[in-house]
Order: C-alpha cells, then structure tokens, then sequence
C-alpha cells in the first residue's frame, strides 16, 4: 500500500469538512540563492619590487703613506756675490788700455784676479768720489766713426747700486751722462791710477786674457 504524502491528506481534509483550517501550509520551494550580480573584486598580484642588484665591492685601496709635513720655506734673501750683467762700451784702445792696466795693478799687489772684479772695483772707486769731483772728469765725446762694442761684465749687485747712487747725485749736480759714459770715465780714472803706480807705463795685454789670475 502507497503512503500518501502529507500534501494529499490535507487535501483530503479539506474536501471532507469545508470548514476547517488548513493544517498545514504547502511549503513552498525555497528558491534558491542567486548568485549575486556583483562581481567579486578580482585580487590583482601584488608585482613584488624586483630587487637592485648589489653593488660592487671596490677593490680595497692599499694603505696611504702618510706625508711628511712641507718644510716651510725661508723668505728669499739675496746671496752674498750675487751679481748681475753690466754693458760697457768701450773703444778697442779703451779695452787695451783696461786689460793693461788691469795686469799692472795685478803685478803692483792689487787684489782683483779677475778683469770683471777690476771693473767693479774701479766702478766702487769712482762712486765713493763726490759730483763735483767726478766733474772734472774729461767728458767723452761721442766718435764720428763707431769703432768700439758693447762689453758685458758680471758685476756685483751692491756695486750696481752704488753707482745708480752717484749717477742720481751727477743728474742732481746738473751733470747727465749715460750710464756706459760714467763707467767709461770710471775706468779711464782706474786706467791712469795704475799707470801711475806702475811708473808711467803699462804693458802690453794678451789678446785674451785668462779667467782668473794666481799667483
């Protein structure tokens, strides 16, 4: 025998008395869920940063050797006999007649053993002098004929100064010569000087001279 199902014995009822109330209500299907319309948020991967390579190691630099401190520099100061070029012109009998008597004073005792020394001590010689005693110099004139040249002579610093000394004190005194003049006349004087210590001659200089003279 078939069992009814409960939704045919309420039916049943129902046809056999009108009035009474249903006894239970048919239960309606549940729908069911629909998905929801909403898409769900997609997860997106995270990109992980792509790390940077690491760097390179320099190589270790070697060990500086530590400096020595700079020795500090004295201030420069003029060295003793430092000397510097001085140009003479001079006639070729001017020239002759320096070298004799250069060789005469020489032989007479003097000190100067080299013609450049000689020079410069006739040069101090003739600036120790006063302007006016160095006026009665005979003044060199100038020669229709250029015959002589230009000596070079090395002389010291000191010396150099003390005859822009006595220059600046002729220019004063109303006197003007060149400075090749005033030595010229300061080796004429030296010239005379020792052709008188030496008897009133003087002899007869090789045509080159040594460096130094020794006795």
């Amino acid at each position: 025998m078939t069992r009814r199902s409960l939704r045919d014995r309420n039916r049943a009822a129902i046809a056999l008395d009108p009035e009474t109330p249903d006894l239970e209500h048919t239960a309606e299907p549940r729908s069911s869920a629909r998905p929801s319309t909403t898409p769900a948020a997609t997860e997106e991967p995270t990109e992980e940063p792509t790390p940077a390579p690491p760097k390179a190691t320099p190589p270790s630099a070697p060990p500086r050797t530590p400096r020595k401190p700079t020795p500090t520099r004295k201030a420069a100061t003029a060295a003793v006999g430092e000397t510097a070029r001085l140009g003479i012109y001079l006639t070729p009998a001017e020239f002759d007649d320096a070298k004799a008597a250069y060789l005469a004073d020489w032989t007479n005792g003097g000190e100067a053993d080299s013609f450049a020394r000689w020079i410069a001590a006739a040069i101090d010689a003739y600036a120790a002098r006063t302007p006016k005693q160095r006026a009665t110099a005979q003044p060199r004139g100038r020669a229709e004929e250029r015959t002589g040249s230009t000596r070079s002579f090395a002389i010291p610093l000191d010396t150099m100064s003390r005859m822009r000394a006595a220059i600046s004190a002729d220019q004063q005194a109303g006197r003007w010569p060149s400075d090749s003049a005033w030595c010229g006349e300061a080796i004429a004087r030296a010239v005379e000087q020792a052709r008188s210590r030496n008897g009133g001659a003087l002899p007869t200089p090789p045509p080159r001279l040594p460096n130094r003279l020794v006795r």
